[in-house]
């Protein structure tokens, strides 16, 4: 048996150290929103900031661009996207409202406000949590644009850190990349509680689970954004892959992933919940389980027929999917081990 857990959202949290690099550092105080923007520290050290004030760092190779009036601060980050920074005064509007369009700019369904749920992560060498949100399905085209955001709540004001950029690109290198820019937001006037060199945060607060991977699946490295990852490998070269990707809140309907998948092996959308090809539940360790299995009509993988099977649980604020997707007799040949893999899915 082997137990596999979701050690954080994005990634296993792993920092790199700018300490061989010579890092620019911004404050922002907080002042109205009409404010201009931040200008790189030029002389190496921190301006005087009001107590309340949000600073960050930025990478040397990082392009400044021209914030605008709604926007803090505003980078190029080479060969990933663009990242952001920008506060409103007090809830900002709400947390489900800028959640929900920010999943639209993605063309994510959107969810009711109690559905609008984050993975919590401590302010390094603060009080304070921001709340992240991966705006990237594992399985989004690779050149759909897609964000990772967090969210920090501060009283008066709302801070909003944004990473936007080629969905391919930042399942490569984003994760990482967005972390370690959140790993050195720092609240003025708490600071004495952070190290002088710069140190991985705390891990963000996250479920687990354990998976019992079926014999002949083989682990694998996946992307960062799974839970677990596994290939099965066929005859004449045939392959599967097998992801377990947990996503917060609701994640749209079954409806919804459902018809998204069938998209991916080029099959017509379902018109209604209520279409038997839609799947069926089943009963596992950890929930109900909402499983479909769908084959492609044409020849689109290689010359050959494609397939994807799927299983959906939802259970204590997350959504977790567990996929595999392959050569279509490779994938039909582990239907049945497919399905009892995703009972097996448990909470320790």
């Amino acid at each position: 048996m082997r137990n596999l857990s979701f050690p954080a959202l994005f990634f296993c949290l792993a920092i790199c150290s700018c300490k061989n690099e010579e890092i620019r550092t911004y404050r922002v105080a907080v002042e109205p929103e009409a404010e201009a923007p931040p200008k790189p520290d030029t002389g190496g050290h921190d301006h005087a900031a009001h107590s309340d004030s949000v600073t960050w760092r930025a990478l040397p190779d990082w392009k400044m661009e021209e914030a605008g009036k709604f926007l803090s601060a505003a980078y190029t980050v080479p060969e990933l996207g663009r990242l952001t920074v920008s506060k409103l005064g007090g809830d900002g509007g709400g947390l489900a409202a800028n959640v929900n369009r920010w999943r639209g700019q993605v063309n994510m369904q959107e969810l009711p406000e109690e559905k609008v749920t984050g993975q919590p992560m401590p302010v390094t060498g603060s009080s304070h949590e921001m709340l992240l949100f991966n705006l990237n399905p594992d399985d989004a085209p690779a050149d759909a644009e897609g964000i990772f955001a967090a969210v920090l709540p501060l009283g008066s004001e709302t801070w909003y850190f944004k990473l936007t950029g080629p969905s391919a690109k930042l399942r490569e290198s984003g994760g990482e990349v967005f972390m370690a820019f959140l790993s050195d937001v720092r609240i003025a006037g708490e600071e004495q509680a952070v190290p002088s060199a710069p140190s991985a945060p705390a891990p963000p607060r996250v479920p687990k689970i354990n998976v019992t991977a079926p014999e002949g699946w083989e682990e694998s490295q996946g992307s960062a954004m799974r839970a677990a990852s596994f290939a099965i490998k066929g005859e004449d070269g045939a392959t599967a892959d097998v992801s377990v990707i947990p996503l917060p809140g609701d994640s749209g309907s079954v409806l919804e992933n459902v018809n998204r998948w069938r998209g991916q092996v080029q099959l017509p959308p379902l018109a209604g919940a209520d279409d038997p090809a839609l799947g069926v539940e089943m009963d596992g360790a950890a929930g109900k389980l909402f499983v479909t299995h769908m084959v492609s009509e044409e020849a689109v993988l290689d010359g050959k027929k494609a397939a994807i099977s799927t299983a959906i649980l939802k259970a204590e604020g997350v959504t977790w999917f567990f996929k595999v997707t392959g050569e279509a007799s490779l994938v039909e040949m582990n239907r049945e081990k497919f399905e009892n893999f995703a009972r097996t899915a448990a909470f320790p």
